[in-house]
């Protein structure tokens, strides 16, 4: 599978942010940037989060520490919302 990269710059300036706040978020390991050929990219799967990660530092005025809690915390929701479909689908499979 083909994976898509995006350049930094192009995501900065199509969403108003700026470079740094992406270095900050690798920094903290929430994304990963990929250099190839002294240019900067995001993988095209990174972008959702990004998104969310946009929105609470620029909207909601959340500190990259902050960040790094909620995505922690949603993380952890997601998982456990797949484990409860695992769970469901069990019991299904069980009860005749």
């Amino acid at each position: 599978m083909e994976t898509t990269l995006i350049k930094v710059i192009d995501f900065c300036q199509s969403r108003k942010v700026e470079t740094t706040f992406l270095q900050t978020m690798e920094e903290y390991g929430l994304i990963h940037i990929i250099i190839q050929q002294e240019e900067q990219f995001i993988d095209e799967d990174e972008l959702k989060k990004l998104e969310r990660f946009s929105n609470l530092y620029y909207d909601l005025e959340v500190n990259p520490q902050g960040i790094q809690v909620a995505n922690h915390l949603l993380d952890k929701v997601e998982q456990l919302q797949h484990e409860i479909l695992q769970l469901k689908n069990k019991l299904k499979s069980l009860d005749y």
